[in-house]
């Protein structure tokens, strides 16, 4: 028979800070997202104030993490998650736009440069 992991075991396997190893505490973790045995937590750390993001993922034999630090708060990662997934389209337009001139991906004219000629500068010098 398969047990379904409890919320708070997901929380625990995100146990502490990657940059000071502060101990979270549950309520500085939320899950974002569950689906099956996987589970997508966001943590702020007390100590420091730096955000994590882990995907976590439980089953019988017990548990794996993924994680990383962010700067994302949980409001941005909810609005990523829940967003348009970017299409191949979406990748080849960005690639074009950042390798075009500046005037095409702005879509204006720039004025031209004005070549100034410099006048011949006379010597103080006395001959």
């Amino acid at each position: 028979m398969k047990t379904t992991p409890s919320n708070g075991d997901s929380i625990r396997l995100v146990s502490s800070c990657p940059l000071c190893e502060t101990l979270y505490s549950p309520s500085q973790a939320r899950i974002l997202s569950k689906h099956e045995d996987t589970r997508l937590i966001h943590a702020t750390c007390r100590k420091c104030g730096s955000f994590t993001l882990a995907l976590v993922v439980e089953n019988e034999e017990g548990g794996s993490t993924v994680g990383l630090v962010t700067d994302l708060s949980h409001e941005d990662v909810l609005r990523f998650h829940r967003g348009r997934r970017v299409s191949t389209d979406d990748v080849i337009e960005t690639h074009e736009e950042l390798t075009a001139p500046l005037s095409e991906v702005l879509r204006v004219s720039l004025p031209k440069r004005r070549s100034r000629a410099k006048a011949p500068v006379k010597s103080r010098r006395a001959a």
